[in-house]
């Protein structure tokens, strides 16, 4: 169904759906938008959570990830049925501007002519979440923001001057290194990467009624811009409510299966698909041949294939050399599609030594397992996890430092924490949040007349 609805280029809309609209009783539509396979898993229990109320719930997908890897057996896993598929294509500019038209349409047609109120949830600091929002606040809808405000926090330009001097002249020490990670004094919040993701979510943040955050740094963060305290709520992160679905359904996976050599071993969970290091060849290189360092050394390594990896591996002219090095290290590498399911993920995240990624979700999922995590970046978007020390940067400049840090991770044991960060019915709490406001102030968007209650001062006398 999804290729046909791809190909026809048209949006999607499930049948019966508009029936099923007409003739329910709720006056507000709880619109669940998803494009990507993390905005997926983070919003499953909110998903769930609402439906279990008896809520009139709209579950919104972009189109944006639509083959089964990606995006389909995650909707099956987590028991989702797509509502609406808008159906977006590229280029980036396209994918812009497609949301913001097409579900603008949708909102105006719920709205207009079923006389439901949009309640939209976005998700961190996706395209989805950044265009979704301008459609919702163009028809004066605002939206709820789950894993709002979240920054990329960078060490400064003097930590890494230093950093690299020191290890270049032999004089670096693992353990400072460690330790200054977790001194807050040496973060800056001016990257513009991820890119353009560190866009995105600064974009969201005026159309924001309710600011889900995920830790406290972040509400603390967000009262430093201004943002008014009764709409920042700390929350925790869905996530630990999509790991507890997929620990229940592990027993399923086939992951070691997929990858047999790596069963029973001390393996690293490599991902790597950032723009930023997938596209720029001098980063790519620095961490391609640091991942083939480790494997050389014979440590285990599970390299999950994505897009992005497979474009820079061809791009950068690598085929035959990472090849070559599956039939030469077929006993401890790995090279192979990413895992379909979630439950397949944490399985082998669980069951890693260490998770070596450039990802956001992988961060926090290493986290809540309790696997230590080494971040393929100049910065993290984490940050509580690497003042947590759960977590380290490895900068992709040089790959012989990223060797290092990794095989210090592996056996650094005070990186193995036994309680996260995020909690536990997160969804459930997102879920009373918003349904006290709309009790209280009946919609989630309102001018300043309106938010700061001087309606009862109208006076048109003369």
């Amino acid at each position: 169904m999804q290729k046909n609805v791809k190909e026809e280029n048209s949006v999607f809309i499930r049948p019966n759906f508009w029936f099923d609209i007409e003739n329910s009783t709720q006056k507000y539509a709880h619109i669940i938008m998803i494009a990507t396979k993390p905005d997926i898993i983070k919003q499953a229990p909110l998903y769930s959570e609402l439906k279990s109320r008896w809520e009139l719930v709209i579950l919104v997908h972009t189109g944006q990830h639509y083959d089964y890897n990606l995006s389909m057996w995650v909707l099956w896993e987590f028991n989702m049925e797509v509502d609406v598929n808008l159906n977006i294509f590229w280029p980036i500019h396209k994918k812009f501007s497609l949301v913001i038209d097409r579900l603008w349409d949708f909102l105006v047609e719920l709205s207009g002519v079923y006389k439901k109120i949009p309640v939209p949830y976005v998700h961190w600091d996706t395209l989805t979440a950044t265009t979704a929002d301008k459609a919702a606040f163009l028809n004066k809808f605002a939206v709820v923001h789950v894993e709002a405000w979240i920054r990329t926090f960078t060490p400064s330009k003097e930590f890494y001057h230093d950093l690299f001097i020191n290890y270049e002249s032999g004089k670096f020490n693992w353990e400072k290194y460690y330790k200054k990670l977790q001194d807050f004094d040496i973060y800056e919040t001016w990257s513009i990467e991820p890119y353009p993701e560190q866009f995105d979510t600064r974009w969201i943040e005026a159309s924001t009624w309710l600011f889900a955050v995920p830790v406290e740094l972040y509400r603390k963060t967000l009262r430093k811009e201004w943002f008014p305290k009764e709409h920042i709520k700390v929350v925790w992160n869905t996530v630990a409510d999509a790991i507890e679905i997929s620990k229940q359904k592990v027993w399923l996976s086939k992951a070691f299966e997929i990858y047999p050599n790596m069963k029973w071993k001390p393996f690293l969970f490599i991902t790597i698909h950032r723009r930023e290091n997938t596209e720029k060849k001098e980063r790519f290189l620095v961490i391609y041949n640091a991942i083939k360092k480790l494997i050389q050394d014979w440590v285990y390594v599970c390299f999950l294939w994505l897009y992005a990896s497979e474009f820079a591996i061809d791009n950068y002219g690598l085929r035959e050399d990472i090849e070559n090095l599956k039939e030469k290290y077929k006993d401890n590498f790995a090279y192979w599609p990413a895992l379909a399911h979630h439950c397949e993920v944490i399985d082998m995240i669980s069951q890693a030594w260490a998770v070596v990624t450039d990802s956001w979700s992988m961060q926090e999922e290493a986290n809540i397992v309790w696997v230590p995590c080494v971040t393929v970046r100049f910065w993290s978007d984490r940050t509580e996890t690497i003042l947590a020390g759960t977590n380290l940067i490895a900068p992709p400049i040089n790959s012989m430092l990223i060797v290092d840090i990794v095989k210090w991770a592996i056996w650094n044991k005070s990186m193995v924490k036994k309680e996260h960060l995020y909690w536990k019915n997160v969804s459930k709490k997102i879920v009373d949040e918003v349904m006290e406001m709309l009790r209280k102030d009946w919609k989630l968007f309102k001018f300043d007349d309106e938010r700061l209650d001087l309606e009862q001062f109208f006076n048109h006398k003369i």
